[in-house]
């Protein structure tokens, strides 16, 4: 029980021929066409500063546990404001404070927080450098 949060990553591949696909042991048999790859892209848990960013700057301050569109842009923009405060940890708490919830985590600024911020911007890095524009994300947390 807790805060888990995902932010998945889809690309759409059109009119594939599912017959004699075979994606991690899932054989897609023949009238069945391929259309859409999705991945998990990120994971974090009771990372409470980087879910209540994702609330205010892609869900429009809406927390509600539905799967939210996240943009490139997005994303630059999440790994900036924690190169920012792992540069600054006075900036702490004007760009990414922590976020209260049932059962979100700690509300300090200790050294998970830091260590989640500087996980976030390395792994988000590493996503956006290998994936294309064809790709899509999506945010979705649950608790």
């Amino acid at each position: 029980m807790g805060l888990d949060m995902y932010l998945s990553a889809k690309r759409y591949i059109w009119d594939k021929e599912g017959e004699g696909i075979d994606i991690n042991g899932v054989d897609i048999p023949a009238p069945l066409k391929l259309n859409e790859l999705g991945c998990r892209a990120a994971y974090w848990r009771k990372a409470n500063q980087i879910h209540g960013w994702f609330v205010e700057n892609v869900q429009g301050g809406e927390d509600n546990c539905r799967p939210f569109d996240v943009t490139r842009e997005d994303l630059e923009a999440l790994i900036d404001a924690c190169r920012k405060v792992l540069a600054n940890r006075e900036l702490a708490e004007e760009l990414l404070p922590p976020d209260e919830g049932f059962f979100f985590g700690g509300y300090e600024y200790d050294e998970y927080y830091f260590d989640e911020l500087t996980r976030t911007a390395d792994e988000l890095g590493v996503l956006l450098e290998a994936l294309d524009d064809s790709w899509s994300f999506e945010y979705q947390a649950s608790w």
